[in-house]
């Protein structure tokens, strides 16, 4: 009879905080614009040819938390800050310590006999539900004509890319010998002009700030409280990103979430 009793008050206890938000807050990391994390170039050394793969270069870490892993781009991690069989372009290598900081730096792998670049130009993505961000190539050196391309796109004359999103872009120039430069070209992101009062309030008011969840009164947690949005906004855009917020009945769109992203992205403004 106890065995049985203590059972049943168990399904209760739970089944009573399965339905609470308080269980399922998660305390917020590692605050890494705290972190003295860096990452310098070394040395490298240029391709032996512009068909070649033998380029190097050699990258240290400083600061943050040891110990530290390397990749190129952000890719698979490895502990060496070595990087070999590198093809001759534009590379970004990233480090990320113990905590999970990281720190970048773009380093660039000639190719001897050829002087093939180019000179680049972006324009800001702002747009939050769209991409508008742009590209501008202008190819230097090398024998023209030159054949460009973007990311997973196929070779052609363009040398201007639009509605892009924000962020890092891989540029292919390849000249009338075959030669190939590849770049690393980065959309800055600009302000979407997500607001809060009209945009990211109602999402709040509809899904989440209900007795017992995040309504008025919820001690660090009162969504009705800007301040207390404000301070949470990063845990907020995880949560809903990855949809373990809101629980119960309610959920999100997609399009909800891509805007609550957005509106912290812009710097959880009180606009």
């Amino acid at each position: 009879m106890r065995t049985r009793t203590l059972s049943r008050f168990a399904v209760i206890f739970v089944s009573v905080y399965a339905t609470s938000c308080v269980y399922n807050e998660l305390p917020s990391g590692f605050d890494c614009t705290l972190s003295n994390l860096s990452i310098s170039f070394v040395s490298s050394k240029d391709a032996s040819s512009c068909r070649s793969i033998d380029g190097e270069t050699v990258l240290l870490a400083t600061g943050g938390n040891e110990p530290y892993d390397f990749s190129k781009g952000d890719g698979i991690y490895q502990t060496n800050p070595v990087f070999d069989r590198l093809a001759p372009g534009s590379y970004l290598f990233t480090v990320k310590d113990i905590k999970g900081c990281k720190q970048a730096i773009q380093v660039e792998i000639g190719a001897e006999g050829s002087n093939l670049s180019a000179t680049t130009s972006s324009t800001p993505d702002n747009q939050c539900l769209s991409n508008n961000g742009t590209i501008n190539v202008s190819p230097t050196g090398g024998t023209t004509p030159y054949v460009l391309k973007i990311d997973d796109g196929s070779f052609g004359s363009a040398t201007s890319f639009s509605n892009l999103k924000n962020g890092n872009h891989v540029v292919i120039i390849k000249d009338a010998e075959d030669c190939q430069r590849e770049m690393i070209v980065t959309v800055p992101r600009g302000n979407s002009g997500i607001s809060f009062a009209s945009t990211i309030m109602p999402i709040f008011e509809v899904n989440c700030n209900h007795s017992g969840c995040h309504g008025a009164g919820s001690s660090g947690r009162d969504w009705t409280k800007f301040s207390d949005v404000q301070a949470k906004a990063s845990d907020i855009k995880n949560r809903t990103g990855n949809r373990s917020m809101p629980i119960g009945q309610f959920s999100l769109t997609q399009t909800q979430i891509d805007q609550i992203a957005c509106w912290v992205d812009d710097g959880a403004n009180n606009n």
